[in-house]
C-alpha cells in the first residue's frame, strides 16, 4: 500500500514536471518569435515575414498548455493531451526555419491542377489537390516539411499498410514504380491505373512518402526564378543507418528529389550556438543575394536615380500629373533611394546599360527634365548634356560621388560605383546566344525593352528594373516554353524589380525649361 503511495506521487511529480517543461518551452518560444518581430520591425521589413499565423499556433497551445495545468494531472485525458503536444512539432519548425534563410511564409498550401473528374459513384466535384509546406524559405526557392514522427511509429505505418521490402539486389525503378524496394504510385503519372483518383487511396502509402510526393506534384507546378522550388524534409526523431526499413523509406523520400535532414544531421548543425541576432538577419529577405557582379541598368531605373522626386522634398503642384503625385506621397513614407535602390546597386557593384537604354533616358531628361534632373544626368554618365557617348571629362568616382552628393537631401553611398558605362548591343545579333524561346520573347518587346533584357539575360547578368509588366510578360513566355511533359526547364533574364517608380517632374504646360 505505501508502496502504490509511492508510486502515485512519483507519477505526479513527473507529469507536473513535464507540464512545467512544455510550459516553460511554448514561453520561451513565443519569447524568441516576439523577438524576431521586433528585429523585424526596427528595419521596416515586417511585411516581409508572414508570422502571425505560426505565432497564433502557438500562442493557442499555450492557452491549452495553461488549461491543462490546472486540470487532474492523473486523468487519461489530461496525460493523453500532454503527451500529444503539438509544441514539439512547432519547436522542430522554429529550429528548422533559422537553419536557413530569407523566410517568407510558415504553414502554406501549394496546389497542383485538379485530378480528372472521378468516375467511381462517389458524390462531389473533384477537390484540389494541394501540398502543405511548414516554411517558405530562401526566397521562396526552398520549401521545408517537418515531422516529429517517430521510428517506432514510421515502422508502425509501414506494417500496418503492408509494403514489403523487395530483394536487395532490385533497384528497379526504370517505370517509376520502385523506390529502393518500396512499391509506390508513379510521381510522373498521377492518374496511372488510378482512374483519376489515385490521392483517394491514402491507405496505401507511408504518411513520409505520401508528404514527399505530394510536395513534388507542388513543386512542379510551382515556379520560382523559371525553376522549381526545392524540398526539404526535417526529421528530428529519426536517425540513419541503424535500421534498414527505416533507410529505405528515407531513400525513397530522397528518390522524389527532396534531401532529408535526420537527428544526426541536425544536432551536428546545431553544435555551434549562434548568436539570435546573427540568425535573425539571415532570415529576412535579401533580394540582393544572387545579384551578379555586374548589374544592367533599365531605363526605369536611370530616370529614377536622377528624378527630382528621389533627391528632394517635393511640395505637388496643381499641373501634375496624378501619377507624380502618387510618387511624392509613395516617397514621404519610404524613400526610394537610401532605403531600396542604392542598397540594391552600391556596394561596389559595376554598374552598366546599353546605349538605347542611356539614350532613350537622355532624350526624356532634354526633354522634360529639370536643371538638377540634367545635373544628375551628367554626373551619372560622366558625360556633357549634348552627347551621352563622348565623355567630357573623366573625373574619379569620389569627384563624381561630391559632386551628386550637392544635389542630393540624402547621404550617397561612397561605394556607388560612378559613371555608370554605356555599351553598344545589338539584340539581333545576340538571339543565336540565347535559347529559341528567346526569338518569342524579342517579337514581344519594343525596341528599348529588347535592348534591355536581351542584353542583361545573354551576359548573364542581373537587369534592375521597375518595368513589371515587361518582365511578367517575359517570365510567363519563357515558362510556357518549360512547361509540359519531356522538355527541359529554360532559365530566362535575372531581373530584380523595384517595387516602385520614380518619373521626371516635368515641366508645367506652355512653361519652358
Amino acid at each position: 500500500m505505501q508502496s502504490d503511495l509511492h508510486a502515485d506521487n512519483d507519477f505526479l511529480k513527473k507529469s507536473a514536471s513535464i507540464m512545467e517543461d512544455l510550459l516553460a518551452k511554448c514561453h520561451g518560444l513565443l519569447e524568441e518569435l516576439e523577438q524576431f518581430r521586433e528585429f523585424l520591425v526596427k528595419r521596416n521589413k515586417e511585411q516581409t515575414v508572414e508570422l502571425r499565423p505560426f505565432r497564433n499556433s502557438i500562442q493557442s497551445e499555450l492557452k491549452l498548455l495553461e488549461r491543462l495545468s490546472e486540470a487532474d494531472p492523473s486523468s487519461e485525458r489530461t496525460i493523453h493531451t500532454v503527451r500529444s503536444s503539438n509544441l514539439p512539432f512547432y519547436s522542430a519548425v522554429w529550429t528548422a526555419a533559422k537553419s536557413s534563410t530569407g523566410i517568407l511564409l510558415f504553414n502554406k498550401r501549394f496546389y497542383w491542377e485538379t485530378p480528372p473528374k472521378r468516375s467511381s459513384n462517389r458524390a462531389g466535384r473533384p477537390r484540389k489537390r494541394c501540398a502543405l509546406v511548414d516554411v517558405v524559405a530562401q526566397n521562396g526557392e526552398e520549401w521545408i516539411k517537418v515531422s516529429t514522427i517517430t521510428e517506432t511509429r514510421l515502422l508502425f505505418e509501414k506494417a500496418k499498410v503492408g509494403w514489403e521490402g523487395a530483394d536487395s539486389d532490385t533497384d528497379d525503378d526504370e517505370d517509376g514504380m520502385i523506390y529502393n524496394g518500396l512499391q509506390h504510385v508513379s510521381i510522373d503519372d498521377p492518374d496511372e491505373n488510378t482512374n483519376g483518383d489515385r490521392l483517394d487511396d491514402d491507405d496505401d502509402r507511408i504518411e513520409l512518402l505520401k508528404m514527399a510526393e505530394d510536395l513534388k506534384r507542388a513543386s512542379l507546378a510551382t515556379r520560382v526564378r523559371y525553376k522549381h522550388p526545392n524540398v526539404r524534409f526535417v526529421l528530428p526523431k529519426i536517425t540513419e543507418g541503424h535500421v534498414p526499413e527505416i533507410d529505405s523509406i528515407l531513400a525513397s523520400i530522397r528518390a522524389t528529389g527532396a534531401t532529408v535532414e535526420t537527428a544526426t544531421t541536425i544536432i551536428s548543425q546545431l553544435s555551434t550556438k549562434e548568436p539570435l541576432p546573427a540568425i535573425f538577419s539571415r532570415l529576412i529577405i535579401n533580394p540582393f543575394t544572387k545579384f551578379t557582379p555586374t548589374l544592367n541598368i533599365d531605363c526605369t531605373i536611370l530616370l529614377a536615380l536622377v528624378s527630382d522626386l528621389s533627391h528632394e522634398a517635393i511640395t505637388p503642384e496643381s499641373w501634375f500629373h496624378r501619377a507624380t503625385r502618387r510618387q511624392i506621397e509613395l516617397e514621404s513614407k519610404e524613400q526610394l533611394l537610401p532605403t531600396l535602390l542604392w542598397p540594391a546597386i552600391a556596394g561596389s557593384k559595376t554598374l552598366v546599360c546599353t546605349s538605347l537604354a542611356a539614350k532613350r533616358m537622355r532624350e526624356i531628361v532634354d526633354t522634360i527634365g529639370t536643371p538638377s534632373e540634367r545635373m544628375r544626368t551628367d554626373l551619372l554618365f560622366a558625360t556633357s548634356s549634348t552627347t551621352v557617348a563622348t565623355p567630357r571629362y573623366k573625373p574619379s568616382q569620389s569627384s563624381l560621388l561630391a559632386a551628386f552628393s550637392s544635389t542630393t537631401m540624402h547621404p550617397v553611398p561612397p561605394d556607388w560605383s560612378l559613371p555608370i558605362r554605356t555599351i553598344p548591343f545589338d539584340p539581333e545579333a545576340c538571339l543565336a546566344e540565347l535559347p529559341p524561346v528567346a526569338t518569342k520573347v524579342a517579337a514581344q518587346l519594343t525596341e528599348i525593352n529588347k535592348s534591355v533584357f536581351l542584353f542583361g539575360w545573354v551576359n548573364r547578368w542581373t537587369t534592375i528594373s521597375s518595368n513589371r509588366t515587361v518582365a511578367k510578360l517575359i517570365e510567363g513566355v519563357v515558362e510556357a516554353e518549360s512547361a509540359g511533359e519531356g522538355k527541359e526547364d529554360v532559365v530566362g533574364p535575372d531581373v530584380w524589380l523595384c517595387g516602385t517608380a520614380r518619373s521626371l517632374v516635368g515641366k508645367e504646360k506652355g512653361r519652358g525649361g
